[in-house]
């Protein structure tokens, strides 16, 4: 890998770190990251120079020799990105919004289909792996039925009133703003996508209390269309699945799933606050199961 790094991008590393299928390495006190890329390259330059031309910091991706933003090794592709600026401040909601960029075009909204694709994936993984996994199968049902509810309130907005924004794939908790910058996480999607995950992961790690959530919506100014969006995307148990994926790589142990189910009952209570006080400003629909 040092020999492929120094020849498509003249650069002589002496040494680097290897986490997961990333090449993590310094040279002159700047951090680098070779990174597996996939998806699309023209939408991810699209994205990255909306940013630039907006003037929101974001690390710099490295054109390789042949000038080119990918850099193919085996079966994989590759960017490398020049963290010019190495934050360890966390992310905080501050960040987020003042990050926020209205991006004018045609987009879909598709969490519909991918947590519907996601749960039909799910449940024929949890027919064939439940004997293997009790806790998993034991609680797999409750958020299921979560995510039901969050696919169901989707029906209630009329898509074209959605205003999209440069957005990140995942906010994550105690992220610090160096990730928060790195430009491959960056998507294009509506500014509750970024709130939502970031209230709900903090909620989780009871980093944040209700409180601080009715502060955040008061300023925020959500339209009707944005309100149904939040509320769908923290009805959504992403941590859920992410622990549950986990398990299931065999990465982490099935009784790391404790954390989340023990939580279930103040998580819960916590949806029906937030709940309660959207319908009481935005006149959002009936969710009886919600109801305080």
């Amino acid at each position: 890998m040092k020999n492929l790094i120094n020849y498509y991008y003249n650069l002589l590393v002496n040494d680097f770190k290897k986490v997961d299928d990333r090449f993590i390495f310094k040279i002159d006190g700047k951090n680098y990251e070779l990174v597996p890329f996939y998806g699309d390259i023209n939408e991810f330059y699209k994205n990255y120079m909306t940013l630039i031309n907006n003037n929101r910091y974001c690390h710099e991706v490295v054109l390789n020799k042949d000038k080119s933003l990918l850099t193919f090794y085996g079966d994989k592709s590759y960017l490398l990105i020049k963290e010019n600026i190495n934050i360890e401040k966390k992310v905080d909601m501050n960040e987020i919004v003042s990050y926020d960029i209205i991006v004018r075009g045609e987009y879909n909204l598709n969490w519909k289909n991918l947590w519907k694709e996601k749960i039909d994936y799910y449940e024929y993984q949890m027919n064939q792996l439940s004997f293997k996994h009790k806790m998993l199968k034991d609680s797999f049902n409750y958020y299921v039925g979560l995510t039901e509810t969050a696919i169901s309130l989707l029906n209630y907005i009329d898509d074209s009133k959605i205003d999209y924004y440069i957005c990140h794939k995942r906010i994550n908790y105690n992220e610090k703003l160096s990730e928060f910058f790195n430009p491959i996480n960056i998507i294009i999607d509506t500014r509750t996508r970024d709130i939502a995950e970031y209230i709900k992961t903090n909620y989780i790690n009871e980093n944040l209390d209700i409180k601080e959530v009715y502060f955040y919506l008061d300023r925020l100014n959500f339209n009707y269309v944005e309100s149904i969006l939040f509320l769908s995307r923290l009805l959504y148990p992403s941590y859920y699945f992410d622990v549950y994926d986990e398990i299931i790589q065999e990465r982490i142990s099935e009784e790391k799933m404790n954390e989340i189910i023990k939580k279930n009952t103040a998580c819960e209570l916590f949806l029906k606050q937030v709940y309660s006080y959207l319908k009481g400003r935005y006149n959002i629909p009936e969710i009886e199961w919600l109801g305080l």
